[in-house]
């Protein structure tokens, strides 16, 4: 603590990595051992975290859990949503060739949650606005429109153990941590970093583990220069479920 200098403020950035250079100058030992040592105490916590979606019945992730994204239920997801809607039909006989261009494969087999809902909903809106990033690449700008008209913005809330996450992601996850402990320790500052930090999870994550969901009343869009987009619904099937009488 003598080496860290507690109270001598540094004019550094929340998120700039000399954070680490400072606590790796004023530990004992090697830092890395630190740093793996509470990676491995992190198996064993469970973190809420967020997923952004867009959805008509929010109880189908308390039913079912959170699930992997399947590629061919996904197409035939978009080959539906095509299908009911007249202003895409036109690109019936094109869904192949769409696919094709967009030329994606990264989020087959994954899914993702964040650590902060704030940066979610402050910089990633778009998978509120409207759902599936995948689908929304293969509809293009005509799809937009449509995809804004099915189901409900949708801010899920998970529990996750991160022992589903993998070593390198507690890892890094670790840094995080520790970077923002020493940046209090030093500054003592009046505000807490915001948590800019995402876990890709191989594994479906049980319903078990989603413990609740909200549907947030204005977003700004990043795919239209962060407009203000103000959904026609801030309610869905679940949510008329769950009423008191």
């Amino acid at each position: 603590m003598r080496r860290l200098r507690p109270g001598v403020y540094r004019d550094i950035c929340w998120d700039d990595s000399e954070w680490s250079d400072i606590l790796e100058k004023s530990v004992r030992g090697n830092f890395d051992s630190y740093t793996e040592e509470l990676a491995d105490s992190l198996k064993h916590a469970i973190m809420r975290t967020f997923h952004g979606c867009r959805t008509d019945d929010a109880g189908i992730y308390f039913r079912e859990g959170l699930r992997l994204h399947d590629r061919r239920e996904m197409t035939a997801k978009l080959r539906t949503i095509i299908e009911e809607n007249a202003e895409l039909h036109w690109m019936r006989d094109r869904v192949d060739e769409a696919i094709r261009e967009v030329d994606n494969t990264l989020d087959e087999g994954r899914l993702y949650v964040v650590a902060d809902d704030t940066v979610l909903l402050k910089h990633a809106a778009h998978y509120l606005i409207y759902g599936s990033e995948w689908i929304t690449a293969v509809l293009g700008g005509p799809g937009h429109r449509v995809l804004k008209n099915i189901g409900v913005p949708t801010l899920l809330e998970i529990d996750l153990p991160l022992s589903m996450s993998t070593s390198q992601t507690r890892t890094e996850l670790a840094v995080k941590m520790l970077n923002e402990w020493t940046r209090f320790t030093c500054n003592a500052p009046d505000w807490s970093a915001p948590i800019d930090f995402s876990f890709c999870l191989r594994a479906d994550v049980p319903a078990s583990c989603i413990v609740g969901h909200s549907h947030p009343a204005e977003l700004h869009d990043p795919l239209n220069g962060r407009a203000l987009y103000r959904p026609l619904k801030t309610a869905c099937a679940y949510c008329g479920q769950r009423l008191p009488l």
